[in-house]
């Protein structure tokens, strides 16, 4: 691999290669953190799933929009020959300036704040970037995606013949069915192209500033409540909950849930139609991506009736609280924040 980053390296300018470390972050993508005569850069080495040209010139133009608007994206440096996307020998290759920062710090409050403030700031600056490739993905969530994914799993682990995992579907078939009228009723959503991947992992610190959103590869056109719910739950739910089987830990709690809601109101306020949607988007991620984990790991677990009463747990505490998450979204949203706008 280092002779083959090597070659990749001689077709940029950036002087002599003197090390190279991979990076631990990314679980797709093989990163490369290279040092040379000139200075430190960041080495993309993409997964074959992801080689599309269309889209990663896509997801260039994004950051190259971003960052004329003065949002912190990566700036993405052209080979000798002008290109942001080096094709060699059927190998993708992507060269970054690398931006030094630290991690997010679950324990500091200040990163809390700006994490949410920049999610508000992203979706400012990416307003009038809507191209072509982006619009036409589909959707992320939708009550169909999760009906596919329930009913995969339903075969896959033969769960008609258990009568309690059978009903535990046939609940889960119910929120779909409710998921789908009310999702009709979610037509006028604002859209834009979220970023796709906006977690902890992707955001790099100096003190208590992000100087780093990284990772663009998941942008795509959606409702704007979509990225809001995600990060929603990523940051408002426990870090060691209750939930031991799925890919969430456990329910939000409504303490950061209000505060991150309302730090990212100071920038971008959502409308009443958002507001209206968040709980349903909520649940339908969660039950989406709780079966569609439970369904990568295979044959039938022994820990199968733990999961599923699990992702029920989920999608139950989503509907008996959606009037709950919506006050709460009201208080946040509705704040005086004219003190933390003029920071802008």
């Amino acid at each position: 691999m280092d002779i083959d980053l090597r070659k990749a390296l001689a077709h940029y300018n950036l002087g002599e290669p003197m090390a190279f470390r991979r990076m631990e972050h990314g679980f797709i993508n093989d990163n490369w953190k290279i040092e040379t005569t000139q200075g430190c850069y960041f080495l993309k080495h993409y997964h074959p799933d992801l080689r599309c040209p269309g889209a990663i010139h896509t997801q260039h133009a994004l950051v190259a929009h971003l960052r004329r608007a003065g949002f912190p994206a990566p700036t993405i440096l052209p080979t000798t020959s002008g290109d942001t996307l080096l094709i060699r020998e059927g190998e993708f290759y992507e060269i970054q300036e690398y931006i030094k920062g630290v991690p997010y710090d679950y324990n500091r409050p200040e990163h809390f704040q700006e994490a949410a403030r920049t999610l508000g700031r992203y979706h400012a600056r990416v307003k009038g970037f809507a191209p072509q490739a982006l619009l036409d993905l589909g959707e992320l969530y939708s009550p169909a995606i999760l009906r596919a994914n329930l009913a995969d799993l339903t075969d896959a682990w033969e769960l008609a013949r258990d009568a309690e995992l059978a009903q535990i579907v046939r609940r889960l078939e119910a929120h779909a069915d409710d998921l789908a009228a009310r999702f009709a009723a979610h037509s006028a959503l604002p859209h834009l192209v979220i970023h796709g991947d906006y977690y902890a992992d992707n955001l790099l610190f100096e003190g208590d500033r992000i100087v780093g959103v990284v990772d663009y590869d998941k942008a795509c056109w959606q409702p704007r409540v979509v990225e809001l719910a995600e990060a929603l739950i990523y940051f408002a739910s426990p870090r060691l909950g209750h939930l031991k089987h799925l890919v969430y830990p456990g329910f939000v709690e409504w303490e950061p849930f209000e505060r991150f809601l309302g730090h990212y109101a100071s920038v971008v306020k959502p409308d009443e139609s958002e507001t209206r949607a968040l709980p349903d988007y909520v649940r339908c991620i969660w039950l989406q991506i709780s079966l569609q984990r439970l369904g990568e790991k295979g044959p039938r677990p022994v820990e199968a009736p733990e999961a599923l009463r699990e992702v029920l747990a989920l999608g139950e505490w989503a509907a008996v609280n959606a009037k709950q998450m919506i006050r709460t979204s009201h208080m946040a949203t509705h704040k005086d924040h004219c003190s933390e706008r003029s920071m802008e």
